[in-house]
């Protein structure tokens, strides 16, 4: 009988049930889908968040959601999810596991008493997670999305939360370094690069960071819309960096020639290449080069450097990833009129958020999916249009891209700027012929992560294509502890 007797802890725990919870959580979108799930734990297994922290639990909050039980660290954890999707992808039982934390998320923005909430156990995992990694406010920020449909009241606790956590370079301006330390050189400072920086120099290596940009930071700083992520908090966690001891060269990009010299200097004893996936891809269609067409991380990138701060009138955005979505959002902020995205796949079938598409539709942009360039119109040099035919379907029965077209429905729009965004390469040139390559992506031991060349190592968009912030974070941490104990059986 006593194995029937519910622990202090558990009774403590159903104390706090909430009814009008649970019929608030079983109403979300996709909240009929929490039926399916029987705590097999994959979400968990697969989610690269709680291989960081282990109060991040998928498993154990959808559980708790399910019963209605909120206000524990376990419970709301959900607060830290990026939506990567990998615990969707490994879910046996096809439960929408992202899209319910986000739906989750939005209960909690909007309910009675959402500021305590926040309050409760979330500070608390955000410190447990800037143990782990370099840019913790920043990932919650991003995860967090606060303008979202927030009350004022609410806004102002998030970000102060948020703003309270961000690191004082001036209190951590003691160098980690230690005398005599090995020196790696990271080529790329992105979310994997300086993470890899970070652990490294904790560990008492030097470290030296070649960006080619005038910002450090990568995607964070210049491929994510400041709406979303303010550049002074990817600032201030950039110098937390600096202040640890990492040297980090802006305005320092690396050619064959300077990557030629690391190796055969010997300045430096290892090398991380971090340089993640900046390159448009070609769409391949007439009208490519007419002036006004601008890929999409160009476009992102001089808005947030302030480069580009005007556009045309009428802005046309080919594509339906996340990356598409933010250029479409970020055109009316640099005085766009109208703004249309168009993509080959059909509604239910987009690539970015759903959460993305309907704030892109509230803020008026115009989503035309099933729809493919066939050219891009101009006039004297410069863009007036594109001409696109209907997409009756993007894959074959295997899943494999094999876009099929009706050429006899066909569709012009007007237009003075054109934004491709139908996805970004890996800028590995300066390394042909030294590395292996294979589909234009760094090939590497996915254990160790050690490219063909002994020394140097490779992660994050170099080598996977792109992928979400957490899964680059990751990539950097792995690959620092293979690059220090490289580095320890050299010393010794």
């Amino acid at each position: 009988m006593n194995n029937m007797i519910a622990s202090a802890e558990d009774r403590r725990l159903y104390h706090r049930v909430d009814p009008e919870y649970k019929h608030n959580v079983h109403a979300l979108h996709n909240g009929d889908s929490l039926r399916f799930c029987y705590q097999c734990g994959a979400c968990t297994s697969n989610c690269p968040l709680a291989q960081l922290i282990g109060v991040y639990r998928p498993n154990k909050m959808l559980e708790h959601a399910k019963l209605g039980i909120r206000g524990t660290p376990q419970s709301n954890a959900f607060l830290l999810c990026s939506a990567c999707t990998q615990c969707t992808k490994g879910c046996p039982q096809d439960v929408r596991v992202h899209e319910l934390m986000h739906a989750l998320k939005k209960l909690a923005i909007n309910s009675e008493g959402a500021e305590e909430l926040f309050l409760i156990g979330f500070e608390d995992a955000l410190k447990a997670l800037s143990a782990e990694i370099p840019f913790p406010v920043s990932y919650g920020w991003i995860c967090l999305d606060p303008g979202d449909g927030s009350a004022a009241g609410l806004k102002k606790s998030v970000r102060d939360i948020l703003y309270r956590n961000l690191p004082h370079a001036a209190a951590e301006s003691t160098s980690a370094v230690k005398k005599d330390a090995l020196k790696v050189a990271v080529v790329g400072s992105g979310p994997s690069g300086l993470t890899a920086a970070w652990e490294l120099c904790r560990a008492g290596f030097a470290v030296t960071v070649f960006e080619p940009l005038p910002e450090a930071g990568g995607m964070l700083t210049v491929g994510i819309p400041t709406y979303r992520l303010p550049n002074d908090i990817v600032a201030a966690e950039v110098e937390g960096i600096r202040a640890l001891g990492v040297e980090i060269k802006t305005n320092s990009p690396v050619d064959k020639a300077l990557f030629n010299q690391m190796l055969e200097g010997g300045e430096y004893s290892a090398v991380f290449i971090a340089t993640g996936a900046h390159l448009a891809r070609r769409i391949g269609i007439e009208g490519e080069n007419l002036a006004g067409v601008i890929p999409a991380l160009d476009f992102l990138r001089g808005f947030n450097l302030g480069e580009i701060s005007r556009t045309g009138k009428k802005v046309v955005v080919i594509g339906g990833g996340n990356v598409g979505i933010d250029a479409a959002r970020t055109a009316p902020r640099c005085g766009a009129e109208s703004v249309g995205l168009f993509c080959l796949e059909a509604r239910d079938e987009m690539p970015s958020h759903e959460w993305e598409i309907e704030e892109a539709c509230a803020e008026g942009i115009s989503i035309n999916p099933s729809w493919g360039p066939k050219t891009i119109l101009g006039d004297d040099g410069a863009v007036t249009g594109v001409e696109f035919i209907r997409c009756k379907s993007v894959y074959d029965k295997n899943g494999r891209f094999a876009p099929v077209y009706d050429e006899n429905t066909k569709h012009a729009v007007d237009a003075d700027v054109v934004i491709p965004a139908i996805g970004q390469a890996p800028a590995v040139d300066f390394l042909r012929q030294m590395v292996d390559i294979a589909r234009g992506a760094v090939t590497v031991d996915p254990l160790t992560m050690e490219t063909s060349l002994p020394g140097v190592f490779a992660g994050g968009d170099t080598v996977s294509g792109t992928a979400s912030l957490i899964e680059a974070i990751l990539a950097g941490r792995t690959a620092a502890a293979s690059i220090a104990g490289y580095l320890d059986r050299k010393k010794g």
